[in-house]
């Protein structure tokens, strides 16, 4: 059985942030983007990435909690670069 959760964080540029996150995690797992959507695959599971004009919406599966909160964990360390909000980046709050 796969754990789910869903994030979602209004930004200025939320096709960009997704964009940016997929080529930096594309230099050491498989990940895979267009325009508005994108989708990386880690070793422990999975994450989807959706941009809408205002929106960055995320949704990651893993096969255990642990795994699934690892993935979740990647990605609040790289939003607030990749987002450019270094000083204070996003908080994104999962939804399982």
């Amino acid at each position: 059985m796969l754990m789910s959760s869903r994030a979602s964080l209004v930004l200025t540029t939320p096709a960009r942030t997704l964009h940016r996150l997929c080529k930096h995690f594309s230099h050491k797992v498989t990940a895979r983007w267009q325009d508005n959507t994108g989708h990386v695959d880690f070793a422990i599971g999975e994450c989807t990435l959706t941009a809408t004009t205002e929106q960055l919406q995320l949704t990651c599966w893993a096969r255990s909690y642990d795994e699934l909160r690892e993935i979740e964990q990647t990605l609040e360390r790289h939003i607030g670069p990749m987002s450019g909000q270094h000083q204070q980046p996003p908080k994104l709050i999962w939804h399982r």
